[in-house]
């Protein structure tokens, strides 16, 4: 059994779930941001909200942490129901984007902060804080301003502050957006180990899809207040069961056809026959969208008989192992493939564009629900 279960008064949960959330709802006058949103986090796991600007993910973290009241629903910390419960009074750690450290403080008195909060006894205080700065590597900087660090290390600060106070849950909102991509990259990694190596359960919030997929255990899409896909990297990448999760993670080349029986029809050209894989059932054909990725398309060998699109380049731009074209078709449809080898055509030529079709991925014209 996996979620929260009541007997009487008192609340259970299974042993592998941390914080269970249940058909949360918060409205902001006549705009619905959570929308009866029910998700569940794992003893230890590192689950990321992610979605654009507006999707509630934020929202749902600061419902977690206390800042926002729900207008109905639950949340529950290892069967302890939060409901009414003050942000003080929940024993979470949380990383802002902005850092959130006090500028008159130093280093050291910034992540004691928590502790001296709650009573922590002055020798074993110093021993925590020492050791959380050694984990962010900033023991050397104990004594430093915020006013004279760089982007980096105060967030690093922020990290230390957050896990200091031994939480039962860290949040993290948005943590790395304000830093340059190289420091991002390797700040990702850094949380990554240092969640890893003390256990704690976290709930992570952004809008960038690469940083989702470089640090989650398991990823919840959102849109429009609710969770559009929950499920591991590789699965939401692979098989996203919505047009919008294909597109938002990864992105798609799409391409509007018609299903008729077990073929698929684009433009003028010949109609494809799918493949065994896509079983199709009680699916009665019609108008689909055809979503194939940029590395699903390759340079067609002269003369082969494949599976292809023919188009004109408009733009090509190397990216180091591979070249990405920008591809017009013959309708007017514009799309990308990301092509490996010596010499790839230049803007102008003319280009065959081979794929599999098990590579294909199907889904309503109407709903965005994904065919199989």
């Amino acid at each position: 059994m996996s979620g929260l279960y009541a007997i009487g008064s008192c609340l259970f949960v299974s042993a592998q779930d941390h914080l269970v959330i249940t058909a949360l709802t918060k409205r902001f006058q006549a705009v619905a941001a959570l929308d009866g949103v029910d998700l569940t986090l794992r003893r230890g796991e590192l689950l990321t909200l992610l979605g654009p600007s507006g999707c509630g993910k934020t929202t749902l973290l600061r419902a977690v942490a206390g800042f926002n009241n729900q207008d109905s629903g639950s949340i529950a910390v290892a069967g302890r129901s939060l409901d009414g419960v003050p942000p003080h009074r929940r024993n979470f750690g949380m990383v802002f984007q902005n850092y959130a450290i006090f500028p008159h403080l130093t280093v050291a008195d910034n992540v004691a902060y928590g502790l001296k909060a709650r009573g922590v006894p002055r020798q074993d205080l110093r021993l925590r804080v020492a050791a959380a700065l050694e984990k962010v590597q900033l023991g050397h900087l104990a004594q430093r301003f915020p006013d004279a660090m760089s982007g980096g290390q105060k967030q690093r600060v922020g990290l230390a502050r957050a896990m200091v106070i031994e939480p039962e849950l860290l949040l993290m909102d948005e943590p790395l957006s304000n830093l340059d991509a190289k420091l991002r990259i390797e700040m990702r990694g850094q949380i990554r180990l240092m969640q890893r190596e003390l256990g704690i359960s976290t709930l992570y919030v952004t809008h960038d899809q690469e940083e989702a997929m470089a640090i989650s255990d398991r990823i919840a899409v959102m849109r429009g207040g609710r969770i559009e896909q929950l499920g591991t990297p590789e699965s939401i990448y692979e098989d996203p069961e919505t047009s919008f999760v294909a597109d938002f993670v990864g992105g798609s080349n799409w391409l509007d056809a018609v299903l008729e029986g077990r073929s698929l029809r684009h433009g003028a050209g010949e109609p494809l026959q799918l493949p065994a894989s896509f079983v199709l059932a009680g699916h009665p054909g019609g108008a689909v969208r055809v979503s194939l990725r940029a590395e699903d398309l390759q340079l067609a060998a002269p003369g082969a008989v494949v599976p292809a699109l023919t188009g004109t380049v408009l733009v090509r731009s190397y990216l180091g192992r591979q070249t990405r074209l920008r591809v017009r078709l013959a309708d007017g449809v514009e799309i990308d493939a990301d092509v490996v080898g010596a010499s790839p055509p230049v803007e102008g030529d003319a280009v065959r564009l081979a794929f599999s079709p098990e590579d294909i991925r199907l889904f309503d014209a109407r709903s965005g629900a994904r065919l199989r």
